[in-house]
């Protein structure tokens, strides 16, 4: 009998069942989407992130000396160590998160005098990986794992091309600034001369400009090139000062992947750099809580909705609720009819709103991040469950009418 009732009730009055479902449909699509979003969004923000450099630096472990006289500090000396270019390959080696580990470039540094065909000017020459395929690590698939700037500083602007990595290479990428003081363009020629200061020796290299990098920092007055032109000319064989490591932080803390690192390659301190781990950090956080606050919202929208449409119902079958109370149905059952075609409707609403996520959340992805949203299955019994639970919680206040209301009263028209 009560599933007759239910069924017959249901038929009668679609309009205003289809306006509950679509209430519910409404919150429950944008909480949906907003939900599939935040959970792939912390790995999709991280990707983003390391588009704007590295977030650590991987340093040799060196000695420093304070100096000076009893009681007055002369400040302190710093015995200059290396890391072994031949051993990088242990950073993407790492135990537990090899694979969180995007890429890294090294660096080498030397002061040269670059000389064009009438300017001259002491800058800063830094050797590095650009596109360098690093021996001994292959990606899934078998092939070579190639790692340099164009992984770990995709932020950078370059006016032309990227160098080459080949090791008989001449060619050089230099900053905004050092081309504006040397009059240089893409296609340029210059001359690289580096005085040795141990050895006095004198090395000159002539070569030839790709690109010219603009980032708004300090790369903008330095010239880069292949790594093994900067070894050959300061006759420092596999070495380099630093490296710049970019790393997916999304169940990991930078800070692990640095302690890692260090296990890996002895000799050396790897540190986050710390304001950028925290800045994302809060950003994250931020749109999670943003996300959030939309999501209750949305709901509370579509329980407004419910309560509306269910509170309208109640007030067109006050006679048929007095005549089912006179023939002795009671309080209970007339809540359980109530709650019955409030949770259809939640489950209908929820359904639909989830579908209708799916599509919302693609269309988030492509937009914000230019890339699919891959559904999260936990979403389905999460948005189901919010649907059928604001839908209960807002027919509350309808179903206390509905049992409130005294069978002679509205039986003899009052």
């Amino acid at each position: 009998m009560f599933f007759r009732i239910l069924g017959k009730s249901l038929v009668r009055r679609k309009s205003r069942v289809a306006l509950a479902v679509l209430a519910v449909m409404l919150g429950a699509s944008v909480s949906s989407a907003l939900l599939n979003t935040s959970m792939s969004m912390s790995e999709k923000l991280s990707e983003e992130f390391r588009k704007f450099g590295a977030n650590i630096i991987v340093l040799p472990q060196s000695d420093t000396i304070e100096v000076g006289l009893p009681g007055i500090s002369l400040g302190s000396v710093t015995d200059q160590r290396y890391i072994n270019e031949s051993q990088l390959w242990r950073i993407k080696k790492i135990a537990n998160w090899s694979a969180n580990v995007l890429g890294f470039a090294p660096y080498l540094y030397q002061v040269v005098e670059a000389a064009s065909e009438a300017y001259a000017s002491n800058v800063v020459m830094a050797g590095t990986y650009f596109d360098q395929a690093v021996e001994g690590v292959t990606t899934g698939d078998g092939r070579p794992w190639t790692t340099g700037l164009r992984t770990i500083a995709r932020y950078w602007q370059v006016d032309g091309n990227w160098a080459l990595d080949d090791n008989g290479t001449s060619e050089a990428m230099v900053g905004t600034s050092v081309a504006d003081r040397l009059r240089l363009g893409q296609g340029s020629e210059f001359v690289a001369r580096y005085s040795n200061p141990e050895t006095k020796e004198v090395t000159n290299r002539t070569l030839h400009v790709t690109g010219i990098v603009s980032t708004g920092g300090p790369e903008d007055s330095q010239i880069f090139v292949n790594l093994a032109i900067a070894q050959e000319m300061s006759s420092r064989p596999d070495k380099v000062h630093d490296v710049q490591v970019s790393a997916l932080c999304v169940n990991c803390p930078a800070e692990k992947i640095a302690d890692e690192i260090e296990y890996s390659l002895p000799g050396v301190d790897a540190k986050s750099v710390r304001q950028l781990v925290m800045a994302e950090n809060d950003i994250m956080m931020r749109l999670e809580q943003m996300m959030l606050l939309v999501t209750v919202v949305a709901l509370g929208a579509s329980a407004l909705g419910v309560m509306t449409t269910m509170t309208t119902t109640v007030i067109e079958r006050r006679k048929e609720i007095g005549l089912m109370k006179a023939i002795g149905s009671d309080n209970l059952g007339i809540a359980s009819l109530f709650l019955a075609e409030a949770s259809i409707a939640g489950l209908a609403g929820g359904l639909l709103g989830y579908g209708a996520g799916l599509i919302l959340s693609e269309f988030i992805g492509q937009s914000v991040f230019g890339s699919a949203v891959s559904p999260v299955l936990l979403v389905l019994p999460v948005t189901l469950g919010l649907s059928i639970g604001i839908t209960l919680l807002a027919a509350a206040l309808p179903i206390r009418r509905a049992t409130s209301i005294e069978p002679a009263v509205v039986l003899r028209g009052d």
